[in-house]
């Protein structure tokens, strides 16, 4: 797939830096963000230029989030039918390299071998959110197969957790109250297979549980049954006020309600 770079001027210096002159996949993705990371200004120098290719390259070839890397290309593929392959995604898609780049982030937050770890995921953090307008504090626990879909303008705080096969639009942010919570649990936590549409806010520690339809632009403060969808403030919708499809049948991916 990545040998048709070859044939364009404009992609070919890229396909070779970045995945023809790569042995893996983890390289291939490390390559991608340190370039960005680099145009952004981040390991300009030499000393600097290598600990950023080390830490990036050596956080992604763990196979944890090497699992994680491979998941979330393969839910961009399952869902998005802009992708035509692996390739584009790993290229071209910002919501994956911000998310590809708070994994790394995460890893040192967690690795925590004293306070510098935690100052260079804190960077990271800003570069990505500068880079992809996309602003995850490392502390957040985000699963395998997550797609940020055009994903500007996602914000995602520290205490949240987010788990596996969770497709979440631009816009959403998974923030706090506000209130004074003195270091306790402040965001929320997204349970498996659920969808956050472009715009949606949940706030708090509450459960969106698996399988939720969170409604484009809806804001949720209170906890949401599995397998539920969400719309306005807080209106959770049952199966009743869902009306059939001309045809009869539904519609595993677009959601009509009389609101």
């Amino acid at each position: 797939e990545a040998a048709a770079l070859s044939g364009s001027p404009l992609t070919s210096g890229l396909g070779e830096r970045t995945v023809l002159s790569r042995s893996s996949l983890s390289e291939a993705a490390a390559a991608v963000l340190v370039e960005q990371l680099r145009s952004a200004g981040l390991g300009e120098g030499g000393a600097e230029s290598a600990a950023l290719w080390r830490e990036v390259s050596s956080a992604l070839a763990a196979p944890w989030l090497l699992r994680c890397v491979v998941c979330d290309l393969y839910k961009i593929l399952d869902v998005d039918p802009a992708a035509t392959g692996l390739l584009q995604p790993l290229l071209y898609f910002k919501g994956f390299h911000a998310l590809t780049l708070h994994r790394v982030a995460h890893h040192l937050w967690a690795r925590d071998d004293g306070p510098a770890d935690r100052f260079a995921a804190l960077r990271l953090q800003s570069a990505g959110a500068s880079l992809f307008s996309v602003d995850i504090h490392p502390a957040a626990t985000i699963g395998p197969g997550v797609m940020l879909d055009h994903a500007s303008g996602v914000v995602i705080g520290g205490t949240a957790v987010v788990g596996s096969d969770v497709y979440m639009l631009h816009g959403v942010t998974l923030g706090a109250t506000g209130k004074p919570m003195h270091g306790a649990k402040r965001h929320p936590t997204i349970a498996d297979s659920v969808t956050l549409g472009a715009g949606a806010t949940v706030l708090g520690d509450i459960l969106v549980g698996s399988g939720v339809t969170v409604g484009a632009s809806a804001v949720v403060t209170r906890a949401v049954p599995e397998g539920s969808t969400v719309v306005g403030v807080n209106k959770v919708l049952d199966g009743s006020q869902r009306p059939p499809s001309e045809a009869g049948e539904e519609d595993d991916y677009t959601w009509f309600y009389d609101i």
